[in-house]
């Protein structure tokens, strides 16, 4: 597809060879300096040269109006308003040292499928309340998928289903032995656009290989910390079985929250809701405040601990 054109957006020429009206059309990969357009009548490799100057650039998710060229090669002209964005902070080394910044993964997504092995990785919470705390922020809906399940030694997808359903999200186990098991996910993202985050090596790229006709190559897994090695590099968005689309993002070894300040995470906190107002200090962290709601609910029972411990690691910024 790409080898149609020079890279440029340009035919062999160098010029387009015929001016075709504009399409609108839907960022389905970004690269460097390219990115892949879709379309349900096919896909075009599209640069935005310098029209974007000053403007953010695209990410996977985004409605463009490009301009098709020779082949399967395009210009984007412009990017459309976005519905929704799941951004995170990663470190970045500038002058002065370390600092972070805030990169978006996607967007005009509307569910945020959080992707966490039972075993091989080892399931981690810190990820899936890091998530959860974000989806809230973008007014997303939250999904949580625990693959492979058959790794199971006694109860424990059982007891984090218990702990994650508490919330009010939805739960859903797969088995790497049992395809029937993926019949809850298909129809969970069917008609909308999803994006699938986890560790490396959590399975994300086999789902969608089950899920979609197209066969994405999945590496053994390996281990960094034990989170695994990357399988997928870009964010990918591809067309479903059921309808809908999937965005498959790289795997990710840190979700940080540093774009987030301490009383948005104490406001947003998920299980935090119903004694959100009920506080002495219209301020409170939830810590050490007379007449904090969260902190008497947790002595009456009616937070779990597990919650609330997530909270107070994350507000230390530290992993769960």
């Amino acid at each position: 597809m790409a080898d149609k054109a020079d890279g440029q957006g340009r035919g062999k020429a160098g010029r387009p060879s015929a001016l075709q009206p504009s399409q609108e059309g839907q960022v389905a990969a970004v690269w460097m300096d390219k990115c892949l357009v879709w379309r349900p009548d096919g896909e075009w490799v599209c640069t935005w040269r310098g029209k974007l100057r000053g403007r953010p650039l695209p990410v996977v998710g985004d409605r463009v109006t490009f301009q098709p060229l020779d082949g399967e090669a395009g210009e984007i002209s412009a990017i459309h308003p976005r519905s929704s964005e799941l951004s995170r902070s990663v470190a970045h080394r500038g002058r002065g040292g370390q600092h972070s910044r805030v990169q978006v993964l996607a967007a005009n997504v509307a569910q945020v499928v959080i992707v966490a092995a039972l075993h091989d990785p080892p399931f981690r919470t810190g990820l899936v309340y890091r998530l959860l705390v974000t989806t809230r922020l973008a007014d997303l809906a939250p999904l949580l998928c625990i693959t492979k399940c058959d790794l199971d030694t006694g109860g424990e997808y059982a007891r984090l289903a218990d702990q994650f359903g508490d919330l009010g999200i939805p739960v859903l186990g797969t088995r790497q032995d049992r395809a029937a098991s993926l019949e809850p996910l298909l129809a969970a993202l069917a008609g909308r656009i999803s994006i699938l985050v986890g560790h490396s090596g959590v399975g994300k790229t086999s789902l969608l290989n089950a899920l979609t006709d197209q066969r994405m190559r999945v590496a053994e897994v390996g281990f960094f910390k034990d989170r695994g090695r990357h399988t997928t590099s870009t964010a990918r968005m591809i067309p479903l079985q059921g309808g809908g689309m999937a965005i498959d993002a790289p795997g990710i070894r840190e979700f940080g929250l540093q774009h987030i300040d301490p009383q948005t995470l104490a406001g947003h906190f998920p299980g935090f809701g119903p004694y959100q107002g009920r506080c002495r200090f219209r301020d409170c962290r939830h810590l050490s405040e007379n007449g904090c709601a969260v902190r008497e609910a947790l002595a009456a029972g009616q937070l779990r601990e597990a919650h609330y411990s997530a909270y107070q690691r994350l507000l230390a910024d530290e992993d769960v």
